[in-house]
């Protein structure tokens, strides 16, 4: 019976119990529900409560109906969810929250006998359930299915309604909302399989035509188009690496070292910054051959970079053969004293092509820059421990070039000297050290804004300080979870970039970046959104399925759609038990600055899915159905 029933049953068994306020029931009394027809059985027998609400235990509505329940004991916190919707009920407390709007109840969730008892018709109204009360049997009745809808189509149909886009409800019980977002009211719920016309789109909402002519909207991952389980979105059925991708190093560690050769027991040569693109020539090990930005090359350890791979490879115009072009430039006075800081004497903006180079030189040797971005408006901000001349006004160099606007430069305080670029386009930086130290170049490019970046991360597989490294959980016949992400991220990267998309993994091999680390690589790399691959695991050897995680944050609306167009596709081509998307506080997840997921593929600790996840025509089916639903939500957006 468990996987039978979606999340919406079991609010609707809550809800029928008190379906109506005139029914008054004794709470010694036995209170039978039933659901499509067949009697519930329940460890806790449901209540009336002095509200006359009728209560049910919360282990009843996860264990019999198979909806996601999570106790914060904390915050005496129980939460109910299926996607696309969140119930967050409070133990003694008449104050609601669905999908983050507060809802005011009439009674409260409470502890009795130690047990979660939580009301019945609050639940059932929310998810919608068709509930009844029969008082001559003291019963509730529970219908998971809906009486069927008429057909839409008639054989008076003209000819222009035909042509008009059709979309089926791929969910159970879904909300019909008054605007294009969650924070809409919800006029009514559709159930699957319904057909719907559509009428209009906005973002990842559509606007559509129910059964009987009434209008709404429903979110766009909660509905397949009519033809295809995609929405008519399709893969090229390419999976290896393109012959011309690109290849290069993200520099994710404030200060990383340039050695001469693959290893610590090479010289350092140059130094690479926090944010700092180098292209990838060759590897050996877990090293990487790079480009330095003022010309020649040397060796970067791959674990303290993330790799970026673009469909088309772009010959790099700083090779140190070519000759700039100046564009403006500012020389500082004598300072009026001797200072321990390096002085500033000299700014210089050049162009090479459509990049803007920029050469920060003083008197001695300078660190690196620490280094950010900014926004509103969009600017490239770079802060030296220095100083300028205390006389000398602070300069503001004139450049309108490529990305560039213009070049500011001043003491923000006594130890810091802040060179900042305001831009006028997205834009890309490197930095670059000259050999004696007295000279930073920066190295400012036009980002293609056309082009959408992708990180993956597969997860685990960090090192420990003594060379170990996570493998992540480990299945009854030894797989290693981090193999199988390993895996199945490298075959969604390759699909990703046939399709044109540019990707960048967070580790294509064991790493030493932490998780906020690979987090920081979406907003570094300017991403549209992350995807963290793994596989689950439970002490419950029968336990299986899959799932989707999102974070409830600033963005969990557009991470919820995300989630839910992944796990649609997963749940097609997997064909495993559909876990549903749900909410959790990862830390990759709640520390990254743009949409990003967690997918749990399968269970490794299950014998049977533990095969699975070992097969590479499993992988590969993973592989697309993620692929295919970051490409629906890119779409839709």
């Amino acid at each position: 019976m468990k996987g039978r029933f979606p999340l919406y049953f079991f609010m609707s068994l809550i809800l029928l119990l008190l379906w109506t306020g005139t029914v008054q029931v004794e709470a010694a009394e036995t209170i039978k529900i039933t659901v499509d027809g067949q009697v519930a059985q329940s460890d806790v027998s449901a209540y009336i409560d002095a509200n006359n609400r009728t209560m049910v235990p919360v282990r009843f509505v996860s264990e019999t109906l198979g909806f996601y329940v999570s106790w914060e004991k904390e915050k005496k916190l129980v939460r109910v969810s299926q996607p696309g919707t969140i119930v967050e009920l409070y133990i003694d407390q008449q104050t609601a929250y669905v999908n983050g709007e507060e809802q005011r109840l009439d009674t409260a969730a409470v502890l009795k006998g130690g047990r979660t008892m939580v009301p019945l018709r609050f639940l059932a109204e929310t998810f919608g359930l068709e509930v009844f009360w029969r008082k001559e049997e003291r019963t509730v009745v529970i219908e998971s299915q809906p009486p069927p809808q008429p057909e839409f189509e008639t054989e008076t149909e003209t000819e222009t309604e035909t042509k008009k886009r059709r979309a089926i409800v791929n969910g159970n019980n879904v909300n019909i909302r008054s605007g294009p977002g969650t924070d809409y009211d919800r006029l009514t719920q559709v159930s699957k399989g319904t057909s719907l016309i559509v009428l209009a789109e906005s973002g990842s909402w559509l606007q559509v035509e129910l059964p009987g002519g009434d209008r709404g909207w429903i979110a766009g991952w909660l509905v397949d188009f009519v033809g295809t389980s995609t929405g008519g979105t399709k893969l090229s059925g390419e999976y290896t690496m393109p012959a011309d991708a690109g290849r290069s190093a993200l520099v994710m560690k404030p200060s990383v070292n340039i050695r001469s050769g693959p290893g610590l027991q090479h010289p350092v040569i140059s130094r690479a910054t926090l944010g700092q693109r180098l292209d990838i020539l060759s590897e050996e090990g877990s090293w990487y051959a790079v480009r330095l930005p003022g010309g020649g090359s040397g060796w970067i350890a791959g674990w303290l970079v993330a790799v970026r791979y673009d469909g088309n490879k772009v010959k790099s115009d700083s090779d140190g053969n070519q000759t700039g072009n100046l564009i403006s430039r500012w020389s500082a006075g004598e300072p009026l004293r001797p200072g321990e800081l390096p002085f500033i004497t000299d700014l210089k903006a050049e162009h090479y092509g459509s990049k803007v180079v920029l050469e920060i030189s003083a008197d001695s040797p300078l660190n690196m820059p620490s280094s950010f971005q900014l926004n509103n408006p969009s600017r490239f901000v770079f802060d030296f421990s220095a100083r300028t001349g205390e006389d000398d006004p602070a300069p503001s160099l004139e450049v309108n070039h490529g990305a560039v606007r213009g070049v500011r430069l001043g003491q923000l305080d006594e130890r810091t000297v802040r060179v900042v670029a305001d831009l006028q386009t997205p834009a890309t930086y490197a930095l670059d050290r000259s050999s004696d130290g007295k000279t930073i170049t920066i190295y400012i490019d036009t980002a293609d804004p056309a082009r959408q970046v992708i990180v993956i991360d597969p997860g685990h597989g960090t090192l420990s300080e003594w060379d170990s490294y996570d493998p992540g959980a480990i299945g009854p016949s030894g797989l290693r979870e981090w193999d199988v992400n390993r895996r199945i991220s490298m075959l969604l990267g390759n699909i990703l970039l046939n399709e044109g998309y540019t990707v960048i993994y967070t580790n294509e091999t064991n790493t030493g970046l932490s998780l906020e680390e690979r987090a920081l690589v979406g907003s570094l790399s300017g991403a549209d959104l992350l995807v963290s691959i793994h596989a689950n695991a439970s002490t419950n050897p029968s336990m299986g399925g899959t799932m989707t995680f999102y974070h409830q944050n600033a963005l969990a609306h557009k991470s919820m759609a995300l989630a839910g167009y992944i796990q649609a596709e997963l749940i097609n081509r997997l064909q495993r038990e559909n876990k549903g998307i749900r909410e959790a506080n990862f830390l990759v997840l709640r520390s990254c600055p743009i949409p990003a997921v967690l997918v749990e593929v399968a269970f490794i600790s299950n014998p049977k899915e533990e095969m699975l996840l070992a097969d590479s025509a499993f992988q590969r089916r993973a592989a697309e159905a993620i692929a295919l639903g970051i490409k629906r939500y890119l779409e839709a957006r």
